[in-house]
């Protein structure tokens, strides 16, 4: 959800398995949530900004062991990687290692010289980019 941060109250300062955690009440659209950040000076909810983030329902029961209602928020992560990189380096890397395999077994049959096998591993290589590359169309 989207909201305009109208108030930030810093609430508590705690220690957690974590380390040092703080607390903020942050006022949005007419309600009231709990925000723990950890960093004393919390930069995801600004007053007067808009602030993207997810609330959470949660119960707390009192001394008299009456159940109260509050709202945990937290801010959206906004996921700026991809996993492609990582997929077309673990690609080339399995390309790689089935030429040397490919170039070595032509070495092992006869038909070339184990000077060759480098030389032939990396025509095998970019054979196998190339013939990749013509499939993604």
């Amino acid at each position: 959800m989207k909201a305009v941060i109208k108030k930030i109250e810093f609430h508590k300062e705690f220690e957690t398995k974590f380390g040092t955690m703080y607390s903020f009440f942050v006022h949005y659209d007419d309600k009231k949530a709990l925000y723990t950040s950890k960093s004393k000076d919390q930069n995801k909810f600004i007053e007067g900004r808009e602030a993207e983030f997810s609330e959470e329902k949660r119960q707390y029961f009192d001394s008299q062991g009456k159940p109260h209602d509050y709202f945990v928020i937290k801010p959206v992560k906004i996921s700026r990687q991809s996993n492609f990189g990582k997929a077309l380096v673990k690609e080339k890397a399995r390309y790689s290692a089935m030429a040397v395999s490919y170039a070595k077994d032509l070495v092992v049959a006869g038909k070339l010289e184990l000077g060759e096998l480098q030389t032939y591993a990396w025509i095998l290589f970019e054979c196998m980019n190339e013939m990749d590359k013509s499939l993604e169309v």
